[in-house]
């Protein structure tokens, strides 16, 4: 079961969800780690990519979610600003086709 801690729409038509996927490893030590999934229309069709994974290792129960919240938080102040802009959701399909195309010869 996926956990949406926060969802951000943005303007331009992208949806970001901050996926929890933390877990416990060893005694009250935490892997804190969260998936940042995009979800946007191209051509009418509804795309959802795993965007990036924002972790930290060796988090006691107590502080999870002061972590959690200062990793999104340092996402949205350093990362956001550039996704916001209009042209993002075209240039990121744009990546993920020169991506497809060097990972899986004969796409072109």
């Amino acid at each position: 079961m996926t956990d949406v801690l926060v969802s951000e729409h943005l303007a331009n038509g992208v949806q970001i969800d901050f996926v929890d996927k933390t877990n416990r490893y060893y005694g009250d030590y935490h892997r804190v780690c969260i998936d940042v999934e995009l979800r946007f229309a191209v051509d009418n069709h509804a795309v959802a990519h795993k965007f990036q994974t924002l972790e930290r290792m060796g988090v006691s129960g107590d502080d999870v979610t002061v972590v959690q919240t200062k990793l999104i938080d340092s996402f949205r102040c350093g990362t956001m600003p550039y996704m916001e802009r209009p042209v993002f959701p075209d240039k990121f399909m744009q990546s993920l086709v020169k991506r497809k195309s060097i990972l899986l010869p004969g796409l072109k």
